[in-house]
């Protein structure tokens, strides 16, 4: 399996001396702006922090449960857990310097929007404190950020969830791939609805004749997603399930089979849009028409689809409606991005290794199979 990374540009920081600024009250005859009160310690410095909004970028790994942090860090965030919907809520706030100096101006409240960060409203710290009203329509994700200056350094707090009732919802995906030792690998990945990578513990089940039976418990990573390597047969079934918790409610996966090779099949429809592809009925792909770099055959992971990231290499597919035929699995690529972060989809194409690309979600990340036409149906077999 390949996994393709792009390299980022790097970034030249300019480093600038700090310009404090001194508050309090002079004592004792001490000259106006000197430091020190009457014990002879001196006063408290406040930097002053130019404008500088933060980016609405991605959102990266949201914790499945809220943990005290063990160091507050220099940006910190307090807000409610729970809100009635459409009502103010108060967000608060505490800022300093890395040398502990109160900071001053003002920082973006940004809430997670499908699956990137959106800003809500600024927030104005005096004397390293502020405090603003939002008001709050459904259970979100939310956070302070600064952008950064040559005088402060960006930052960003730890995130807090405000719940207007219900806990949010979350997507569990399965996949299962068996290995010639005997043992199947089985692969979780959880995300938000919008698709932001969730980190927590999730419990691997396996079917038994009285019912699901717990194998195992996994940690998801920052990219959302976990192994399992289990002893069983290619016939076994999988999910992973989460109880629920203070952010996020149960949920449960699809089942998860590890693929031999029988030869699987995929139905095919055709999309004129994302909003085909939304649309979609459990297990169908879509021949994605508005991109003409390759031939992709595109579907939602948790739409039960999630399987399209273990075929084995080597193994067949049969396609149907769209695009028909037999297909050889020739090659994979997983690429560490998804959605408008992969850019362009000629970046993705295969050329002539291969006639048709499936895509879809694994957490994260983006699976892109590479299938090349080898005849018209599982009869073709038998020939070669």
């Amino acid at each position: 399996m390949k996994y393709r990374v792009t390299a980022g540009a790097g970034l030249l920081a300019l480093v600038a001396a700090a310009v404090f600024v001194l508050v309090g009250g002079t004592d004792g005859g001490q000259p106006s702006g000197s430091a020190g009160t009457t014990t002879g310690r001196p006063t408290a410095t406040v930097l002053v922090a130019p404008p500088s909004p933060a980016d609405e970028k991605p959102a990266g790994a949201v914790r499945a449960a809220h943990r005290p942090a063990g160091s507050a860090g220099n940006l910190v965030l307090t807000a409610p857990a729970q809100v009635q919907p459409g009502h103010q809520a108060t967000f608060g706030g505490r800022w300093s310097s890395g040398d502990g100096e109160r900071v001053d101006g003002a920082v973006d409240l940004q809430r997670i929007d499908d699956n990137s960060w959106s800003t809500v409203t600024s927030m104005q710290f005096e004397d390293g404190v502020g405090e603003v009203a939002a008001q709050v329509n459904g259970s979100g994700v939310y956070r302070l950020a600064y952008g950064g200056s040559d005088k402060v350094g960006a930052a960003v707090s730890a995130v807090r969830v405000v719940l207007t009732g219900e806990t949010l919802d979350s997507r569990i995906t399965a996949t299962a791939e068996s290995a010639e030792d005997g043992t199947v690998s089985v692969t979780a990945a959880w995300t938000t609805t919008g698709g932001v990578p969730i980190t927590g513990d999730l419990v691997l089940q396996q079917e038994a004749d009285e019912g699901w039976k717990k194998v195992t418990t996994v940690t998801t990573n920052r990219k959302g997603t976990a192994v399992a390597e289990v002893e069983a047969q290619d016939t076994a079934r999988f999910r992973f399930s989460y109880p629920g918790g203070d952010r996020f409610g149960p949920v449960v996966s699809d089942p998860a089979v590890a693929l031999g090779d029988d030869v699987r099949t995929i139905p095919v429809d055709v999309c004129d849009d994302s909003g085909d592809l939304d649309v979609l009925p459990n297990g169908v792909g879509c021949h994605y028409q508005p991109v003409s770099a390759g031939t992709f055959v595109a579907a939602h992971d948790y739409l039960g689809n999630a399987w399209w990231n273990s075929i084995p290499i080597g193994s067949y597919v049969e396609l149907t409606g769209e695009l028909p035929g037999l297909y050889e699995v020739v090659d994979r690529v997983i690429a560490p991005a998804r959605g408008a972060a992969l850019g362009p989809a000629s970046d993705w194409t295969c050329g002539s290794s291969c006639d048709v690309i499936l895509q879809t979600c694994q957490g994260k990340n983006t699976g892109f199979t590479w299938l090349r036409r080898v005849g018209d149906g599982p009869e073709d077999l038998a020939q070669q």
